[in-house]
């Protein structure tokens, strides 16, 4: 792992980093980290799934947001999840990570700091390595 990702993990306690390793956290780290580093052109010519798919600003943007708080550690967890983007840009960003959206469970009426929304508890599954994972992304609700 790289000396970012050890020192973010090692600031949690041992029962987070497993349910990290479980939600193959750090291969979303690297994925991310590279995504954030040579940008969405370069990233979908050295892909193998040619990923992103899109070229819309907005949802690159999202995709970018959404690297960020990867990175940060986030989305993961049910307790941390990944927010401020679009629900079509959390299945954009799990599918530019090679995974294929299985179901998604929400939670309505939740408050994220001050903010009340929902959590969409999204099951996946990785292409390749047919490993089942669970993200977790928030949307404000609207006013």
């Amino acid at each position: 792992m790289s000396d970012a990702l050890d020192k973010l993990m090692d600031t949690w306690p041992d029962e987070l980093q497993l349910f990290a390793l479980d939600a193959m956290f750090p291969y979303m780290y690297s994925k991310a980290t590279n995504y954030l580093k040579i940008g969405p052109v370069l990233y979908r010519e050295s892909d193998s799934f040619k990923q992103p798919k899109s070229n819309d600003p907005i949802l690159l943007g999202d995709l970018q947001k959404g690297c960020l708080q990867i990175i940060e550690g986030k989305g993961f967890s049910k307790e941390s999840p990944i927010e401020a983007i679009s629900v079509a840009a959390s299945y954009a960003l799990m599918e530019m990570f090679h995974f294929r959206f299985m179901s998604r469970k929400s939670s309505y009426g939740v408050f994220l700091e001050e903010q009340r929304g929902v959590i969409d508890h999204m099951i996946f599954e990785h292409l390749m390595h047919k490993q089942m994972v669970t993200w977790h992304f928030f949307t404000p609700r609207k006013k």
